[in-house]
């Protein structure tokens, strides 16, 4: 399957009624990478639990970028940021640095 392939399947199966996709709450119990997101609308990446490192850093939004309610054992890496809209980056536990 090519990536391409995965967006439609997510779009065609996890966007909700107000055209909001939504893959909320997946639980995976490896290394997960989401690298370069490109997102003409706003991005929420909040309420994150991670035993080791949380980097949420080069994201591209047209709208607002949401990064709130994490929390980090490992260090916390939320730079890069080239947001058209708003940038919210509250409510953080994190036990190692914050790298903004």
């Amino acid at each position: 399957m090519t990536k391409e392939e995965l967006v439609k399947i997510i779009e065609d199966n996890f966007t909700n009624k107000d055209g909001i996709i939504d893959i909320s709450e997946l639980k995976f119990n490896t290394t997960v990478h989401i690298f370069g997101m490109k997102v003409n609308g706003h991005l929420h990446q909040d309420s994150q639990k991670v035993k080791g490192e949380l980097s949420q850093d080069s994201q591209e939004v047209e709208g607002n970028l949401y990064q709130g309610h994490q929390e980090v054992e490992g260090h916390l890496f939320q730079g890069y940021q080239e947001v058209e809209g708003n940038l919210y980056q509250t409510c953080l536990r994190v036990e190692g640095k914050i790298y903004n």
